[in-house]
């Protein structure tokens, strides 16, 4: 088992390195499925190390999105958008029952980190509104969400959670600059993307870590 566990995660890692030649390809099926097998990897670590239900619900979560993110179009994005929700909702419950709040008030970098996250998310909302059109509720919903996963990691003992969330929320707000704020032949589009697909699958990696930990013997 220790050994499985190891090539597991080793083989989700080298599957998200590889998947950063995939970037630039067209939207295909096969795409698809190179995006989505790193987290179903680390869905499958973290079943093995017997992680709780809820954390490989919200990795299923990611998988799905991943999957529906992997293609072009509306359609394609709001479902994208809506199992990212439901797994920052998962995330959240995961952390509820182990929060401290005044763990978040008597550290100086959870504060400071609690208050970049609320920051962060209104700019972003706030610069979407017009752009993201009839989308604007549906992203605004979403990026609630992801403050209060953030924040909920940030009110629990262990920092792992906490950096997890944290490239959470750089990943996800450089995807809706990405998708709403930028021409698709921008420039800068050849960073936007490897910094929010490297972002992402670093912190469920994170989570993974976090939660399911390291493969011991």
């Amino acid at each position: 088992m220790y050994l499985l566990l190891w090539a597991v995660l080793a083989a989700s890692i080298a599957l998200a390195i590889h998947y950063f030649r995939w970037l630039k390809k067209p939207a295909s099926h096969l795409r698809a499925v190179l995006k989505t097998l790193p987290v179903l990897l680390l869905l499958f670590y973290a079943g093995l190390a017997g992680a709780p239900v809820l954390f490989i619900a919200a990795l299923a979560l990611g998988a799905l999105g991943d999957a529906c993110l992997a293609y072009e179009g509306e359609p394609a994005f709001v479902a994208g958008l809506a199992a990212f929700l439901a797994s920052h909702i998962a995330y959240a419950a995961l952390f509820w029952p182990s929060i401290e709040p005044s763990l978040v008030v008597a550290s100086a970098w959870r504060y400071t980190a609690a208050w970049i996250f609320v920051v962060l998310m209104g700019m972003t909302l706030f610069m979407l509104w017009r752009p993201a059109g009839r989308l604007a509720i549906p992203v605004a919903v979403c990026g609630i969400a992801l403050v209060a996963m953030a924040l909920s990691a940030l009110a629990v003992k262990p920092i792992l959670p906490a950096a997890g969330a944290a490239l959470f929320v750089m990943s996800d707000t450089a995807l809706a600059i990405q998708k709403f704020l930028v021409k698709p032949d921008a420039p800068v589009m050849a960073r936007l993307k490897p910094f929010v697909w490297g972002a992402y699958f670093a912190a469920q990696l994170v989570f993974t870590l976090a939660i399911a930990g390291l493969p011991s013997a």
